[in-house]
């Protein structure tokens, strides 16, 4: 039985720290000591396809480069450091957590040594759990105080463990997209929350391309291997904090329990399906040129398509109020809570920043 947090909750939101970055002295301004605070970590490699994709307009490394897979086999060739828009191109994980830089000279292009080093398997959310790597436990200690980085001796693997001890001592929850709704079971137990209130649908998701979804080209598959790793090796920082992450979210489901989490996982997967089939028009998400209603139509940039959702006809006011709120696309869902929270007299923006990636 876990001890629940029932203080109010904060969570990263990538819709204010794409625009800035996370600063916890001007977040408990707002908010109180006793505040829950949540994130998200994805795939440094699934986060530069992404990114490419999304930020080559707005990055000048990405925008000089004619596809991701000739930026990484020779970054430098594209990347200046400052250069604009160039915090999408490198390390924007590390980036989004408001983690200072250390100096240029100090950030390899190869993966961060290890001296235990963990045996990571990606596999699609919900797999076997037989086949993940056993976790290992954390560096850093949630109430320990980690040191200054107004230390000069800092070497690049003690850098990276401050950076991943402070966010240890801020964070609450660090949740992983590869294996989302194991996160969204933690995150429910911990807030004393039901299954049904982490219940959604996807959003912000891309159109993948038909020759990435080839897996049995071996070619293809070959290309996407070194790809992977290259992406990794750039994004070392980014790297570092994503096996921190997997590893502390592995060890926090060993205390969980691994049958206990996979029939919650089962749960949360039927319910999902269950509203997908009574709300969504094909059961699933669409291509954003059949979606006219502009209250649900995502917001389009970059160079892929962001699928969203077209609702069925024929619901019920109360399902139409439900299955709405579950199909708005964030910047619209975000606008309605501005509005919700903020009296009409005061005078705030209501539109945010459009470049958000999927």
């Amino acid at each position: 039985m876990s001890i629940c947090q029932l203080g109010h909750v904060t969570a990263q939101l990538s819709l204010i720290l794409k625009s800035s970055f996370l600063s916890p002295p001007k977040v408990l301004q707002v908010m109180p000591s006793d505040s829950f605070f949540f994130s998200i970590v994805r795939d440094p490699a699934a986060l530069a396809r992404s990114a490419f994709s999304y930020y080559k307009s707005t990055s000048s490394a990405f925008r000089k480069a004619p596809s991701l897979a000739a930026f990484l086999s020779n970054p430098q060739a594209f990347y200046r450091p400052g250069g604009r828009g160039n915090h999408y191109a490198r390390n924007l994980l590390w980036f989004d957590f408001g983690l200072p830089f250390p100096p240029e000279r100090r950030v390899s292009s190869h993966l961060p040594r290890d001296p235990n080093p963990l045996q990571l398997h990606i596999v699609p959310s919900g797999a076997g759990l037989g086949t993940l790597f056993q976790p290992m436990s954390t560096v850093a200690n949630n109430n320990a105080q980690p040191a200054s980085f107004a230390s000069s001796d800092f070497g690049p693997s003690s850098f990276i463990q401050w950076g991943l001890a402070w966010l240890d001592s801020v964070f609450d929850l660090v949740m992983v997209a590869e294996y989302f709704d194991e996160s969204l079971v933690l995150l429910a137990d911990a807030l004393c929350w039901g299954l049904d209130d982490v219940v959604g649908f996807m959003h912000n998701a891309q159109a993948r391309s038909e020759q990435r979804l080839s897996a049995a080209n071996k070619s293809v598959a070959n290309e996407e291997q070194q790809l992977t790793a290259r992406a990794r090796a750039w994004n070392n920082l980014d790297w570092a904090l994503y096996t921190h992450f997997n590893r502390s979210l592995w060890a926090r489901i060993e205390q969980y329990g691994h049958s206990r989490l996979q029939r919650a996982v089962a749960e949360i997967r039927a319910r999902r399906e269950a509203l997908a089939k009574r709300c969504l028009m094909g059961g699933e998400a669409l291509d954003p040129k059949y979606i006219t209603d502009v209250r649900l139509r995502p917001f389009q940039f970059g160079s892929a398509k962001v699928l969203g959702y077209v609702l069925q006809s024929g619901l019920s006011q109360k399902e139409q109020e439900e299955c709405e709120r579950l199909a708005t696309p964030e910047l619209q869902y975000k606008d309605k809570l501005d509005a919700k929270q903020f009296s009409p007299t005061v005078s705030l923006p209501l539109k945010t920043s459009r470049t958000l990636p999927p």
